[in-house]
């Protein structure tokens, strides 16, 4: 089997970011704010259209207001102004972190060197990083496909409205404020459809590509955890195999001690970049996923096949970043059992034994990654975005379900 190399890990994740117009992650600014400009012209533009999108559905919302709207209205309108939102708030902070992306990827490359050293760790490798690109990708793949069918059911809603009325009844699939009326003519109407099909496409790969980005990262602290784990379970064995005695043990105790230092490091890294998104996603698709839950129970039709496409995408989302983000506490718990797994007692010194103790004492705080510190990303808050997902659906149908 031909190895998997670094490089192959981001390729997907890269190619979501180019399409976008951002450079690869372990790409950093250029030096200069011309070059700068100039590297990054095509995010910029991305980053123009989004929020564009973003402010003209809130003026949207607020024309809305002024004349006699229904509450089914606003609940359509609400979630794609928090998708868009939560959109531009991710290339924001891609924009802002990305030296320190940069740097992330960086030490994720040095690591992927320093420690798959022998076949044990290539299998380990495989094990972890090929599930983590198929998921990844095959996510990203079904999001795209959905959010690009999102964008063009109005078209077949026409087509069958034509064909049993004989009338266009001209549609969209959200609602932007435009300085011209956009239904009022074909000219208009023609020209702006294919750009939403655009923004609808720019949003869904902003988010996946954030997304991916994540769990891919979140893949290799992981992968490094168990390669961690796998050292620490052979540091006497494979030391007294060689005849190195207690020094050889040592040194590669006290190497693992600072591998786990460096990845604890690699996890605060991570969640600097990550946090404050994360945070307003899983806070937006809590009420998002509630909206869309009441829309299903009161439309039909390709509005009803609109509005599951939408909810499934968050659904999907949520659960891949919460999976990766448990796949991370597990790993680090690892490293306990591992450690006294290690056949400690084969060794004579006490400056030895109490390394192990303290190592098994500070893995017992598993390495968790946190939604702005308030909402830990794992399946438990997954089952939480569910549970207040529903409360608020149940509400809504209370108050609002007969109007």
């Amino acid at each position: 089997m031909v190895r998997l190399s670094f490089e192959e890990t981001l390729r997907n994740t890269n190619l979501m970011l180019l399409m976008m117009g951002i450079p690869p992650c372990e790409e950093p600014y250029p030096p200069g704010v011309l070059p700068s400009l100039k590297r990054n012209a095509g995010f910029i533009a991305s980053f123009l259209l989004l929020a564009y999108t973003t402010i003209g559905e809130l003026i949207y919302l607020k024309q809305m207001f002024e004349r006699d709207v229904t509450f089914l209205e606003v609940t359509f309108q609400a979630p794609c102004i928090g998708y868009c939102t939560i959109g531009v708030l991710k290339m924001v902070i891609l924009a802002r972190g990305r030296n320190t992306i940069a740097e992330l990827v960086g030490l994720f490359r040095a690591k992927w060197t320093s420690a798959i050293v022998t076949g044990e760790h290539w299998a380990v490798c495989e094990d972890t990083m090929r599930p983590a690109i198929r998921v990844t990708s095959v996510t990203a793949l079904a999001n795209v496909v959905m959010g690009i069918a999102f964008t063009i059911l109005p078209i077949a809603e026409m087509i069958y409205t034509h064909h049993y009325t004989g009338r266009w009844n001209r549609q969209l699939a959200f609602n932007i404020w435009w300085p011209f009326d956009v239904l009022g003519g074909v000219k208009y109407y023609w020209f702006v459809y294919p750009l939403y099909v655009v923004i609808g496409f720019t949003g869904i790969i902003i988010h996946m590509a954030f997304d991916c980005l994540f769990c891919i990262l979140a893949a290799h602290l992981c992968m490094q955890f168990r390669i961690l784990a796998h050292n620490f379970g052979h540091v006497v064995e494979v030391a007294n195999g060689a005849g190195e005695g207690d020094s050889g043990s040592t040194s590669r105790l006290q190497d693992a001690i600072r591998i786990h230092q460096e990845l604890i490091g690699c996890s605060v890294f991570m969640q600097n970049v990550f946090g404050n998104a994360l945070f307003i996603n899983f806070l937006g698709s809590s009420i998002i996923i509630c909206i869309q839950a009441f829309m299903i129970t009161t439309v039909s039709g390709y509005m009803l096949v609109k509005f599951v496409l939408f909810m499934l995408c968050f659904l999907i989302e949520l659960l891949m970043l919460c999976a990766y983000g448990e796949d991370i506490v597990e790993s680090s718990l690892a490293v306990i059992d591992a450690a006294y797994g290690c056949e400690w007692y084969r060794e004579g010194s006490v400056a030895f034994h109490r390394s192990v103790l303290q190592i098994i004492h500070r893995s017992q705080q598993p390495v968790i990654l946190t939604a702005w510190k308030i909402w830990p990303i794992q399946m438990s808050t997954f089952s939480q975005i569910l549970q207040a997902s529903w409360s608020y659906f149940t509400l809504l149908k209370t108050v609002y379900g007969n109007k």
